[in-house]
């Protein structure tokens, strides 16, 4: 997750609203709205999205349709990007725990690796270029194979995964309490999409 948002923060930068995003609490709320759809249920994605597209700055509109074409219908298919039913939601401790399905001695590694590219952002950060095609796929494909051919080697010899740290860990809860609420009906869709986005972004780029 760490990497989607960094590549939203990015994107934010290079279209010159740094400066609105840090000043402006409403631009920053919308903005961190749209991060915070990586953690809602997928089949709620595209309604929240169009609902943010008729209430976001006229300002952001470079921003929504960079996240359509990139994000939405694009470069990146939505399930690359969706934390929803991941357990563990940041970065670092998704890498070391989706290596661990390395172990498994067959190959229902290689058939569940698109799975765990898309728990680690990593990737689909990579191939979140201008102009990519299916040449940098491959080859963004192979250097992740490579990669993960490492973390295995090093797994098999007595290394262990990343403990969860304890901002992780509230983090976490925080996450659950949320999504909890949501299925037993105590908020809507929109509060459950507002609860998120305040558990993540920056106020400082």
């Amino acid at each position: 997750m760490f990497h989607f948002n960094q590549a939203i923060h990015r994107k934010i930068t290079d279209l010159g609203l740094a400066n609105d995003y840090l000043h402006n609490g409403s631009i920053r709320d919308q903005c961190r709205q749209l991060m915070a759809l990586s953690l809602m249920p997928i089949t709620e994605i595209d309604n929240q999205f169009q609902r943010l597209q008729t209430i976001m700055a006229t300002s952001l509109s470079d921003l929504l349709v960079y996240f359509q074409h990139q994000w939405m219908h694009g470069v990146v298919p939505m399930h690359m990007w969706n934390f929803h039913h991941v357990k563990h939601r940041t970065n670092n401790t998704s890498e070391g725990k989706n290596s661990l399905i390395f172990n498994l001695p067959h190959l229902e590694a290689l058939s569940r690796i698109i799975r765990i590219l898309a728990y680690n952002l990593r990737f689909a950060t990579r191939l979140a270029r201008k102009h990519p095609n299916i040449w940098s796929f491959i080859q963004l494909i192979k250097s992740e194979h490579v990669r993960f051919q490492h973390i295995s080697i090093q797994l098999d010899a007595g290394a262990s995964a990343p403990k969860q740290s304890k901002k992780t860990t509230a983090f976490q809860m925080k996450v659950n309490v949320l999504h909890d609420r949501f299925l037993k009906k105590e908020i809507t869709t929109k509060e459950l999409l507002s609860g998120l986005s305040l558990l993540i972004g920056n106020k400082k780029k």
